[in-house]
């Protein structure tokens, strides 16, 4: 599970290369990155500056924030509700971790966290497998650090493995900050899963799964694997596609439009998020095309709990929710309105759907991320070839973009964020203080 959420996580951030730029082009761009001006305060370091760089038009190129790859700061993470950035922290000897949470609008840091021992024994455990995860609820952002320690690992024992988890508030302010609440579960060496609106993360376990309760610190288990509840919150991350029918064995979930056969199910999950489960139908009027690839799908949301459509779309031609890559990305603005999976998105609020997938007329558009006020950005793909894109989804109207203008690796709020993949990672701070391995773009 580990290494399909690394695959995920790589997946994201293939185009954010381009977007940094080389640590040269930086220098010359920005002056030297991480340099403090003269007359400036030694208690408040000037966050480094941003390269300048070619970004969509809503966002401006020239003023930004970067974060350095000396800083060992990385798995960047979005705070939706309280606009912050947050990186989980290695500390220099490797045997610590912690959290910094930055100012998404100007790279200031709000706080910072005491240094975290997984285990006091650092063989137990690597830093580089710990994840940083955010989880919210009533509009309150949880920030929850986990690392896998193998209790009892040594020369010779590979230890029993153990999910450790600190949980911190979004909104603390200061340095050295504690964890409101330290959890273990044991059993497990999988990832922290978290949810966007109940406060919660899951970890799976060999029985099931345990839920862990941010805001209180409590858990509960929840035995079995074939349960609807293990199936949208792990299966959905490990396995993007399943059966709706393997989640709500025996109902009839089927949307308008849409049809079932043989008294069975059709439907076919590729993600769950802002309490919706996104899922492609076959339609009554399939039709396929010369090459015999289905077209004409009615994709829906789900009610995560209950199964039920809470509303749907009817696509013509062809749509589908893989890209490339071959993993779905189902993605939600900050503010929990919009949501885009491979070429279709959804207004949460207005329940309704879009289709931008390809048609006789039409070119498609694989989506990368949507912003508060419902533009998505993607690529246009025909015929092998992909351009970038800002589409406006209440209008359908679309702005293309110059083709060296890489899409951001995600849009939060008012920003967009660059990620690009360290120099050396084995040793984060090997290299040049010069090379970005985020750089954030405010709206104009």
């Amino acid at each position: 599970m580990k290494k399909l959420l690394a695959g995920t996580l790589a997946a994201m951030t293939v185009l954010a290369v381009a977007g940094c730029g080389s640590p040269d082009d930086d220098a010359e761009r920005s002056g030297t990155p991480g340099a403090v001006p003269k007359g400036s305060s030694p208690q408040k370091p000037v966050v480094p500056r941003a390269g300048q760089q070619q970004v969509p038009p809503a966002f401006d190129g020239a003023k930004g924030w970067a974060v350095m790859q000396s800083e060992r700061l990385d798995r960047p993470t979005v705070a939706p509700h309280s606009k912050l950035v947050l990186f989980l922290k290695t500390h220099a000897d490797g045997k610590a971790l912690g959290v910094e949470a930055r100012d998404a609008a100007t790279g200031a840091v709000r706080w910072s966290s005491a240094p975290w021992k997984p285990s006091p024994r650092p063989a137990e455990f690597r830093a580089e497998d710990a994840e940083l995860v955010v989880t919210s609820k009533d509009g309150k952002d949880y920030v929850v650090l986990a690392a896998t320690v193998q209790e009892g690992k040594d020369a010779i024992n590979r230890g029993k493995p153990t999910a450790h988890l600190a949980v911190y508030s979004a909104d603390s302010s200061g340095t050295g900050v504690a964890p409101l609440h330290q959890v273990t579960v044991p059993g497990t060496d999988s990832g922290a899963i978290p949810h966007d609106t109940d406060g919660t993360v899951a970890v799976e376990t060999r029985d099931g799964m345990t839920v862990v309760d941010a805001a209180g610190g409590t858990t509960r288990s929840s035995r079995g694997k074939s349960t609807p509840e293990f199936m949208l919150r792990v299966r959905s991350v490990t396995y993007p596609t399943l059966d709706v029918a393997d989640v709500w064995t025996g109902r009839q979930q089927v949307p308008t439009g849409a049809v079932s056969q043989d008294g069975m199910d059709k439907g076919v999950a590729y993600g769950v998020r802002g309490g919706y489960l996104v899922a492609r139908w076959p339609s009554k009027n399939q039709d396929y095309t010369v090459s015999g690839l289905a077209m004409n799908y009615v994709w829906a949301v789900h009610d995560e709990r209950t199964g039920k459509p809470a509303f749907s779309v009817k696509c013509d031609g062809l749509t589908d929710a893989l890209p490339a890559g071959g993993e779905a990305d189902t993605l939600l603005s900050d503010n929990g309105r919009y949501l885009v999976n491979g070429d279709v998105a959804f207004d949460l609020q207005a329940k309704k759907g879009y289709c931008f997938g390809e048609t006789e007329s039409r070119a498609g558009v694989k989506f990368k991320g949507v912003d508060n006020s419902g533009t998505a950005y993607g690529a246009v793909t025909t015929s092998g070839s992909a351009g970038p894109v800002a589409l406006d989804l209440a209008t359908g109207k679309p702005t293309e973009l110059d083709g060296n203008v890489p899409l951001p690796t995600r849009v939060t709020g008012d920003v967009a964020l660059y990620e690009a993949t360290p120099v050396n990672e084995k040793d984060p701070g090997a290299k040049p203080a010069t090379h970005a391995i985020l750089s954030v773009y405010p709206r104009r």
